[in-house]
């Protein structure tokens, strides 16, 4: 992770013994981001599908025609 915020967090002692168990003891901080992460695109609205892909296409490289025809064309010989 390149940018991070350092929380100070309590939980029960019964979920802090089962993190102990499932999380390496140099590894806590990992667990609980991924563990967070999880949860919260779970808990995420489902978005328009063909916006998503308009959104993600517009991140992708610009090709000419003339670049897409030629890749066609290599991957059909």
């Amino acid at each position: 992770m390149s940018n991070t915020q350092r929380l100070t967090i309590s939980l029960p002692d019964y979920l802090y013994q089962e993190l102990q168990t499932y999380a390496p003891k140099r590894q806590v901080s990992r667990f609980v981001a991924e563990a967070v992460e999880e949860k919260i695109l779970d808990k995420k609205i489902p978005t328009d599908p063909i916006e998503d892909f308009i959104a993600f296409r517009d991140k992708l490289p610009k090709f000419t025609t003339k670049q897409i025809l030629k890749a066609i064309h290599q991957g059909r010989t």
